[in-house]
């Protein structure tokens, strides 16, 4: 397929059967993976036929990272009821409503205002919103999220949120070829998962690992993947 073509449905099944045995293999490699790990197809930057595609595929959890785009999508996605879609992204203060009206998880919460803010709107709209918290794990001043130290701080306030579930964390690796870095990156962020469901019990999840680091992800404890270009190619007018 061209790099801005989406894969037909037999292409897609065979891609998510070889990723799903990429996982399968690095989880029998360590002893610190999770029992299951989730696929989410990232489908940010393709048109909503490659939300069909996937369903047709078999698939049925998808992420996209920015709310104009999936709110002028996921309504031409005809089956968009049958599967989960979770945003990915960095969510701007100002469209806070419209994710928690669009999404069913938001793994992508980075900071305790932000928190906040999705649990106040959560309750006007008498919703209860599964979200994960993204951690700053490299301490990369370009990425957002929390810092652990701050994490491990706020965690009284984290936990008072009503209308929300605090179900895990999300992190984003070090772009690096230092593989070493990275795995770091993924297992202080398990260990940190591991402090906090002391204090917030239903914080189980890990969100780990995209195409090119998924493995390590895996083998570090990810429970959910996201997957984009080792599946449906680079997308659009990118590189990757």
């Amino acid at each position: 397929m061209g790099y801005s073509e989406i894969p037909d449905e037999a292409n897609l099944r065979e891609a998510l059967e070889r990723v799903r045995s990429r996982i399968a293999a690095a989880r029998a490699r360590s002893p610190n993976a999770a029992g299951q790990t989730t696929i989410v197809a990232v489908t940010k930057a393709f048109p909503v036929e490659a939300l069909m595609t996937g369903y047709q595929a078999g698939h049925r959890i998808f992420g996209e990272s920015r709310v104009q785009e999936a709110a002028a999508k996921l309504p031409q996605f005809s089956q968009r009821d049958q599967c989960q879609v979770h945003f990915i992204g960095r969510l701007q203060s100002n469209k806070a409503r419209q994710a928690l009206e669009l999404f069913d998880l938001i793994e992508s919460v980075d900071s305790l205002k932000l928190l906040r803010r999705l649990d106040g709107i959560a309750g006007q709209l008498g919703k209860r919103v599964p979200v994960y918290l993204q951690v700053n794990a490299g301490g990369d001043p370009a990425k957002s999220g929390f810092d652990p130290h701050e994490l491990r701080r706020e965690i009284t306030a984290i936990a008072g949120v009503e209308n929300l579930a605090v179900a895990g964390l999300m992190t984003i690796a070090p772009l690096t070829g230092d593989e070493q870095r990275i795995r770091d990156c993924f297992s202080s962020v398990r260990r940190l998962r591991e402090e906090i469901s002391k204090e917030i019990p239903a914080c189980k999840d890990l969100s780990m690992g995209m195409s090119g680091d998924f493995e390590l992800a895996v083998e570090e404890g990810a429970t959910h993947v996201r997957l984009g270009s080792v599946l449906f190619g680079r997308r659009p007018g990118t590189g990757n």
